[in-house]
C-alpha cells in the first residue's frame, strides 16, 4: 500500500514548495488590526443605541405625546371662552369680566390719555430714619393686607378649576 502512494508522501527532510511559511507572524500589525477591529465594533454597537433611542422616542412622541388629550382640548375652550366673554368675576362684590382685546384697548387708551387707575409713578425712597422706626420695611396696613389675602383663599375663576364632565377622546 505504500508503494501506492509513495510519490505523493511529503518527504520530512528538505522543504517541500507548497510547505507553510515557517516565519514568526508580525504581531505589532496583529494588535494593530485587533484594536481597529474593537475600535469599529463600539463604533457600530454606539451607532445601534443610537438609532434605537431615536426611534423609540419618534415613537412615543407620535403615537403618544403629539396626541391631543381631550382635557386640554376641553380646558383651552374654556379658556378661551373666558377671555373673550363677559361674566361676573364675583356677583356678590359686582367684579366683572370683559374680553382681553377690549381689555387691552382699554389700557392703551387710558395710557395714550395719561390717566391710568393704577400707580405708575416713581416711589420716594426711603430714608435711614425712617426705615430706623419700621426696620423690616413693611407697613402695618401693607402687612395686615398681606396676611388677610393669605387666609381669604383668593383664587381665579371657578369655572376654569372645576373639573368637567368625563368625555370620550376623539380617535
Amino acid at each position: 500500500m505504500s508503494s501506492e502512494h509513495g510519490e505523493y508522501r511529503e518527504e520530512l527532510h528538505g522543504e517541500h514548495p507548497h510547505s507553510y511559511d515557517h516565519t514568526e507572524p508580525k504581531y505589532s500589525l496583529l494588535w494593530i488590526i485587533g484594536g481597529l477591529i474593537v475600535v469599529l465594533l463600539i463604533f457600530v454597537a454606539i451607532g445601534i443605541q443610537f438609532y434605537y433611542e431615536r426611534t423609540e422616542e419618534s415613537t412615543v412622541f407620535h403615537r403618544v405625546l403629539s396626541q391631543d388629550s381631550w382635557q386640554l382640548q376641553d380646558l383651552h375652550r374654556k379658556e378661551a371662552q373666558e377671555l373673550s366673554s363677559y361674566g361676573y368675576v364675583d356677583p356678590n362684590a359686582q367684579s366683572v369680566r370683559i374680553p382681553i382685546d377690549q381689555a387691552m384697548r382699554m389700557v392703551v387708551q387710558e395710557a395714550a390719555e395719561n390717566r391710568p387707575k393704577y400707580p405708575t409713578g416713581s416711589y420716594a425712597i426711603k430714608t435711614d430714619a425712617q426705615l430706623a422706626v419700621n426696620p423690616t420695611g413693611v407697613s402695618q396696613p401693607g402687612a395686615a393686607a398681606a396676611a388677610g389675602a393669605q387666609t381669604s383663599g383668593v383664587t381665579s375663576s371657578p369655572n376654569v378649576q372645576q373639573p368637567s364632565v368625563p368625555q370620550q377622546p376623539n380617535k
